[in-house]
């Protein structure tokens, strides 16, 4: 019961049910916006840039484009997608770290315990 009473455990369980938040959070929002992107149809496969001859204003704007975000309807899209996934991300670091202090309070519990008990002696 001393392990319990160590900061270390309520800080670690707490860190554990928020990290599972974001972690199902993530990939709730993950999914829905993938099958997002999915029902809007693929980009148009772009062209190569040896394939154009003369480069022109239209041509620079062709090879350009997957460069600038913002320009196409489905840019909200990606960045929301993209947010999602450090938040997914997040969430497994925050239940690792979780993980690892209620690890270390109860082994620091453990410990202080054993030390406070005596250990029992054979008789001579």
């Amino acid at each position: 019961m001393a392990a319990l009473r160590n900061p270390l455990v309520p800080a670690g369980i707490l860190l554990l049910v928020i990290g599972l938040g974001n972690w199902y959070t993530g990939l709730d929002k993950t999914a829905e916006h993938e099958a997002m992107l999915a029902a809007e149809g693929a980009a148009p496969p772009l062209q190569q840039f040896y394939e154009f001859d003369n480069l022109t204003a239209r041509t620079n704007t062709s090879l350009l484009r997957a460069f600038q975000r913002g320009g196409d309807p489905l840019s909200l899209i990606h960045a929301k997608l993209d947010f999602y996934r450090v938040v997914e991300a997040g969430g497994r670091m925050l239940i690792l770290l979780g993980l690892f202090s209620v690890g270390a309070g109860l082994i620091h519990g453990w410990y202080q315990q054993r030390l406070v008990r005596p250990v029992p002696q054979a008789p001579h």
